[in-house]
C-alpha cells in the first residue's frame, strides 16, 4: 500500500488500481476509507463521497459506517450538494444523536440555505451537547447562531445570544463585535458604543501562536469594522448632544423664556 507521507493524488491513484473490481469488505474498508480521504484532500469531493458512500453502505461494522457517513457529508457539503448532504449527517445524527460537530455543520448548511428555523435548532442542540474541554463547538455555533439572528433582525434574541457567547470567552474581539452590531440593531446605542469601542481594544492587541495570515486579515477587517462602528455611533451621540442645545439655545432665546418659571 502507498506511503503516508505519498502525495495525496499519488495514493489515490495506487487505492484506485488496487480496488478495481473488489467491493468493500472487512479486508478493502480501510482502503475505501483512506481513498475518500486523499481524494478529499485533492479536491476530487465527488470521488470522495463515491468512496465514503460505498463504505456505508457496505455497512461493515459500527464505528466504520458511522466515520463513512460523517465524511460523506462533508464531501458533498464540499461539492455542493447540500440537500444530499443534509441527508448524509441526518443519517449519521440518527446513529449518534450526542455528537455535537454533525449539528453544527447541520446549522451552517441550512443558514446557507436560508432555513433559519432548522439552523437555529440545529445550532442549539450543537451549543448543548458539546461538553468539550475548550467548547470550541459551543462558541461557533453560538456565533453563528448569533449572527443568524442579526441577518434577519432578530436584534434581541442576537444580544441574548452572542451575551452567552461572550460570557464564555470574554477576550475574544471578535465576538464583542458582533454583540456590539446587534445592540446597535436593537436600539441599544449606549452599549453598542461601549461593546465597539472594548471590540476595537481586544482585536488592535489580539495575537495567536505563529503567523496565520487568514486569522491576521480577519482580524485587521474586524478591527476596522470595529473602528468604523465606533465611529458612526460617536457621531450620532454627537449629533444628538448638537440637537439637544440647539433645542435648549432656541428655547432660551424665545420671548419671555427670561421669565419663564
Amino acid at each position: 500500500m502507498a506511503s503516508f507521507n505519498e502525495d495525496p493524488a499519488d495514493r489515490a491513484a495506487e487505492l484506485e488500481r488496487m480496488l478495481v473490481g473488489h467491493v468493500c469488505t472487512l479486508e478493502t474498508a480501510f482502503g475505501f476509507y483512506t481513498l475518500g480521504d486523499c481524494r478529499y484532500a485533492i479536491g476530487d469531493y465527488k470521488g470522495a463521497h463515491e468512496a465514503w458512500k460505498t463504505l456505508h453502505e457496505a455497512n461493515i461494522t459500527n464505528a466504520l459506517t458511522d466515520q463513512a457517513l460523517f465524511q460523506d457529508g462533508r464531501a458533498l457539503d464540499a461539492s455542493g450538494d447540500l440537500l444530499a448532504a443534509i441527508h448524509a449527517y441526518n443519517s449519521f445524527a440518527a446513529r449518534q444523536p450526542e455528537e455535537a460537530l454533525v449539528h453544527f455543520n447541520l446549522g451552517e448548511i441550512y443558514g446557507r440555505l436560508g432555513q433559519f428555523s432548522d439552523a437555529a435548532k440545529a445550532y442549539h442542540l450543537a451549543a448543548d451537547l458539546d461538553k468539550s474541554a475548550d467548547l470550541q463547538v459551543r462558541r461557533d455555533a453560538l456565533f453563528n447562531l448569533g449572527g443568524d439572528q442579526t441577518k434577519q433582525g432578530l436584534y434581541l434574541d442576537a444580544v441574548a445570544t452572542l451575551t452567552t457567547l461572550v460570557g464564555l470567552d470574554d477576550g475574544a474581539g471578535f465576538h464583542v463585535l458582533r454583540l456590539a452590531e446587534a445592540l446597535k440593531g436593537a436600539g441599544k446605542r449606549d452599549d453598542a458604543l461601549r461593546e465597539a469601542q472594548r471590540a476595537v481594544a481586544l482585536l488592535t492587541k489580539a495575537t495567536i501562536d505563529g503567523f496565520d495570515a487568514d486569522w491576521e486579515n480577519e482580524r485587521q477587517t474586524a478591527l476596522r469594522e470595529a473602528s468604523a462602528l465606533v465611529g458612526a455611533l460617536e457621531a450620532v451621540a454627537a449629533a444628538e448632544a448638537s440637537l439637544a442645545d440647539a433645542v435648549v439655545g432656541v428655547a432660551t432665546a424665545l420671548p419671555g423664556a427670561s421669565n419663564a418659571g
